[in-house]
């Protein structure tokens, strides 16, 4: 736990190092302490994957989320970067997210769907139908606006709702009773509020506050260290 509780920290030291320059001055160095903040939370995953009892499938395929997760932030941060190109940019990190989310799902269903309940694999999706639905005519109506990245945009809601609603159904059906999936369902209640905001900063006109900008950031750490986290509360 020791080990784990100093990689929380770091991660969180860094993230907090990196959320302050991007709101000041966003720069290549504002990329390599994206990537450090992020390695740690990969870092901590792996840790308490490793310390801890529990099914190895659940555990690698949440990794994966997380790796994905890195891979997302270093793509998203060129678009500050290499401006002339930052679609292609937001274009490969929404899909290195989508993929991260989408091993999310595979890991909650692995790891705790019952079979005697198949609503639970149809409800999921469904939910996130709607869900990305009235976040789409919501968005429309604050000027949010995805232009030629719409399709891709649309996939990406997808996945990332079904996250979320697939996390909230796993622990429905165990009675929100599992240490590590309440854990997780947390991290994806931040995650989604992230993304929500991070597309009115993304496609919205006109320019973000910092305090905007800054709190996007937080909810997406918070979410992505306490989904790494909760692998230690395993068995």
């Amino acid at each position: 736990m020791t080990v784990a509780i100093i990689l929380l920290c770091l991660g969180a030291l860094t993230s907090l190092v990196f959320i302050a320059s991007k709101v000041i001055n966003y720069s290549a160095k504002t990329i390599v302490f994206k990537t450090v903040a992020s390695l740690f939370f990969v870092a901590l995953g792996i840790y308490c994957a490793v310390i801890t009892p529990g099914s190895t499938p659940f555990k690698v395929l949440l990794i994966l989320g997380l790796f994905f997760g890195m891979l997302g932030d270093l793509l998203l941060g060129f678009k500050y970067i290499v401006t002339k190109t930052k679609n292609i940019w937001i274009l490969a990190g929404m899909f290195a997210f989508a993929f991260g989310h989408i091993f999310y799902v595979i890991a909650l269903f692995v790891g705790y769907y019952v079979p005697e309940n198949p609503w639970f694999i149809v409800l999921p999706f469904l939910t996130a139908v709607v869900i990305s639905s009235l976040y789409m005519v919501v968005s429309r109506k604050v000027g949010i606006n995805f232009g030629k990245l719409l399709p891709f945009g649309l996939f990406y809601l997808f996945c990332l709702t079904s996250m979320v609603s697939t996390s909230l159904y796993m622990n429905v059906l165990h009675g929100f009773s599992i240490v590590n999936l309440v854990m997780f369902f947390v991290g994806a209640l931040n995650f989604i509020a992230s993304d929500f905001m991070l597309t009115g900063a993304y496609f919205k006109e006109g320019k973000r506050s910092k305090a905007y900008m800054a709190t996007y950031s937080v909810f997406y750490y918070v979410a992505q260290f306490v989904i790494a986290f909760s692998l230690m509360f395993l068995g």
